[in-house]
């Protein structure tokens, strides 16, 4: 539910952004407690009975079922919140997280204690890497001696804050948004030895996400996208030059490392700038060695590689709690082995 998850969270936002822009030219409708391959299928099944005609599924580890839906039902519209399924029945969203982490990095390289930060991710699904790789470069940017410490929250018996805390390092990248049920308030970008001060956080604007899907069915281009039988599968990865990614940014950040924040978030809205530009390093060696060239978006979306500043690893499958092995089951890189 939106009370227990941050990622549910995000979305109920998004939900009623809908309902506040569009008042009664729209009708929502919301289904919690969904177990994916257990009520997934139901609860898609409910809400077409309910006379939806688009649905948003926002779970990777639903994707079967929004699939057999879709197929199903090729009247009703059907999105799947993941990276890397191209299926002509269902189409993807997504966002490109991977911008505002690099700009979080570049925070936390600038402030870094004794040149050690703390980076906490939660699935080793598609997207992961290059939200790690591209904080990685971010700290990487302002702060070359830096080293970026990973943990795993999906690790059965891992407590990440606490194998942070051992190390003595206390400005960590954590979940992007808080988790209104829950007593703890770490997320975004904090310092954990001065009363967890907030320092940055990333924004999903899903409810700019939503709107844009929805105006494109009003104004006709999402059937244009559609040649009959040759229809194509569709992945909508858009980030700050889209508005659906944001950042926000605490006074308590010094005055000069804001001003570089402001002026490179600025250049990658306006394309004069990518994280994934130039010559990259991985742990085991060289990735991009051109200057003048940027990775593409299937090379990002793709990555299974951890940038040559991270110090931690890919999970073993073995390793991971039994909700997060429903996840990397459909949306793992391809490297967790099983």
């Amino acid at each position: 539910t939106p009370q227990d998850s941050e990622w549910c969270y995000t979305h109920e936002l998004g939900r009623q952004y809908i309902d506040d822009t569009f008042g009664d030219q729209i009708e929502t409708y919301v289904e919690e407690n969904v177990i994916p391959e257990q009520s997934d299928e139901a609860a898609i099944n409910r809400l077409i009975e309910k006379g939806c005609d688009l649905i948003f599924v926002t779970s990777s580890a639903m994707n079967m079922a929004g699939l057999k839906a879709a197929i199903a039902h090729p009247s009703v519209k059907i999105l799947d919140c993941s990276l890397n399924i191209s299926h002509k029945y269902i189409r993807s969203y997504y966002a490109r997280m991977f911008e505002a982490k690099f700009i979080t990095g570049i925070i936390a390289g600038s402030l870094a204690d004794d040149d050690n930060v703390g980076y906490i991710a939660d699935n080793p699904v598609y997207g992961a890497c290059a939200n790690i790789n591209a904080f990685a470069l971010g700290v990487k940017f302002v702060n070359p001696r830096a080293k970026v410490y990973l943990e795993w929250n999906s690790i059965k018996d891992n407590d990440s804050e606490e194998n942070l805390a051992k190390k003595n390092i206390s400005i960590i990248s954590n979940q992007d948004m808080i988790t209104p049920g829950k007593s703890k308030r770490k997320f975004g970008l904090y310092k954990a030895s001065d009363s967890d001060k907030h320092l940055a956080m990333p924004v999903w604007h899903w409810g700019v996400f939503y709107e844009k899907l929805i105006q494109s069915i009003m104004s006709g281009s999402w059937s244009k996208d559609e040649d009959g039988d040759n229809v194509k599968a569709l992945n909508y990865w858009w980030g700050m030059s889209a508005g659906v990614v944001d950042f926000i940014c605490s006074p308590k950040v010094p005055v000069k490392t804001r001003q570089l924040v402001e002026f490179m978030q600025h250049q990658i809205m306006e394309g004069g700038f990518s994280p994934f530009s130039g010559e990259l390093y991985s742990q085991d060696g060289i990735v991009q060695s051109d200057d003048n060239r940027s990775l593409t978006p299937e090379e990002i979306i793709n990555m299974r590689w951890l940038a040559d500043n991270v110090n931690g690893s890919l999970p073993h499958w073995n390793k991971l709690n039994e909700d997060a092995k429903a996840v990397v089951e459909v949306q793992g890189v391809d490297n967790i082995e099983e």
